[in-house]
């Protein structure tokens, strides 16, 4: 399981690989954000109201997090090009479901079908990406997550374009549903890098349960997470609350506040193709990036936190939040993919699952604190994640006291275990 069978140079056409995994996020990007730009419709055709309708998402993300650990144990014995494909299928049929019915139940069901294919694909999407493109993999990923956010911006405009013009809420649903079965086609097609055969008997069973347990053993990997569960949770808790938190403040109706929403989630896209671009041209390191967006999420959310009431300030400030968020959570996924490119299955699990919860968690309990804190101190919470994450990247440099940097490829065994004391 620790062992990759085919090695990066002998993939035969890489840039249609990654036109597939391109094409993969954009599809559920634009699947991903329908629902929520059209649950006043999806409410009206199943007869209830916005507040139960809006129940699918906790269905959705349970679905999540149940994909996750069931392709987790599948991964033993599929291969992620195959998990992948059932991901998008899953997603495609969900999507239609939803956009059909008028049954409150099979809405829920529907949801729940996306659910389980996000996990699926998140997951396998992860371990191709790492076995694949190793070394330029944190510029692959901004890339990717990049055309994420492009997606879920191009969703809620062909819902508004389909709505306008023909009258019709399936024909967004069916837009994306076309893109993830033409993806399908072109992942059948390509010849994809494979995981090791699963061991077959005892002894490479034991071999492979201890490599397994070595890693779970080895506090960097947990420091990776934690920095990881940091960054989901700034990027989260701020693109959830920063629409409300304006309108409150500033004394404006949620119409005139929802663009801060989209700004700031169009600098997430940008500053995300953007440090693509500069990893790819080798115009920074993958530390001075980090490093870079950190203290740029700091200092801009902690201007909005403290200019809610101004309009522009908090628009303009929101615009460049997203930008320095952007590369914070693609780049800390890769750099721990391929250190752990050997445990690559569970390492990713783990990864996705950490960034479920918090965005479960993060969102409510900011919620819960306003009364006590305030609309403006719970905004500057995403800052104060941030700037806590300097702890937890120092203890990751400090595991690799020969290299001196915790980014380097190489794993040092003794750094870690220092840490792990």
């Amino acid at each position: 399981m620790s062992l990759i069978d085919q090695t990066v140079s002998s993939l035969p056409n890489r840039r249609l690989l990654l036109m597939t995994l391109d094409l993969t996020y954009i599809a559920i990007g634009m699947l991903g954000a329908l629902p929520g730009a059209s649950l006043i419709r999806l409410a009206s055709n199943t007869h209830v109201s916005l507040e139960v309708a809006g129940s699918m998402f906790t269905i959705s993300a349970f679905g999540s997090m149940l994909g996750i650990v069931l392709s987790g144990f599948l991964m033993r014995y599929i291969q992620p090009k195959y998990l992948l494909t059932l991901g998008l299928f899953l997603l495609g049929s969900g999507s239609t479901t939803i956009a059909l019915t008028s049954s409150f139940p099979v809405l829920l069901l529907g949801q729940m079908v996306i659910g389980l294919g996000f996990g699926f694909i998140d997951l396998s999407l992860n371990t191709i990406a790492t076995l694949a493109f190793q070394e330029t993999l944190s510029s692959e990923l901004n890339t990717l997550h990049g055309l994420f956010g492009l997606g879920s911006l191009l969703g809620p405009l062909v819902l508004a374009f389909g709505l306008h013009f023909f009258k019709s809420l399936e024909l967004s649903y069916f837009a994306g549903a076309g893109v993830a079965a033409i993806t399908i086609l072109l992942l059948l097609g390509q010849q994809l890098p494979e995981l090791a055969r699963q061991a077959t008997n005892v002894q490479q069973k034991r071999a492979a349960n201890s490599e397994l347990q070595k890693v779970l053993r080895q506090g960097l990997l947990w420091l990776m997470v934690l920095q990881l569960s940091i960054f989901s949770a700034a990027e989260i808790g701020f693109g959830n609350w920063i629409v409300t938190a304006v309108s409150q403040s500033a004394a404006i109706s949620l119409a005139q506040a929802a663009p801060v929403a989209t700004v700031f989630f169009l600098g997430l896209t940008a500053g995300r193709l953007f440090g693509a671009q500069l990893l790819r041209r080798g115009w920074m390191s993958e530390a001075s990036l980090l490093f870079a967006a950190l203290c740029g999420g700091v200092f801009c959310g902690t201007i909005v936190a403290m200019f809610l009431g101004q309009v522009l300030v908090s628009y303009v400030a929101s615009a460049l939040v997203g930008c320095f968020y952007g590369p914070l959570e693609p780049s800390i996924m890769a750099i721990t993919s391929r250190r752990f490119v050997h445990a690559i299955g569970p390492v990713s699990s783990i990864l996705i699952i950490s960034t479920n919860a918090t965005s479960m968690i993060v969102p409510a309990a900011m919620g819960l604190l306003i009364p006590a804190l305030g609309i403006n101190w719970v905004m500057a919470i995403p800052a104060l994640c941030c700037a806590f994450a300097v702890l937890p990247m120092a203890l990751a440099d400090r595991a690799q006291p020969h290299e001196g940097t915790w980014y380097n490829e190489e794993y040092d065994e003794k750094g870690d275990q220092e840490v792990t004391k």
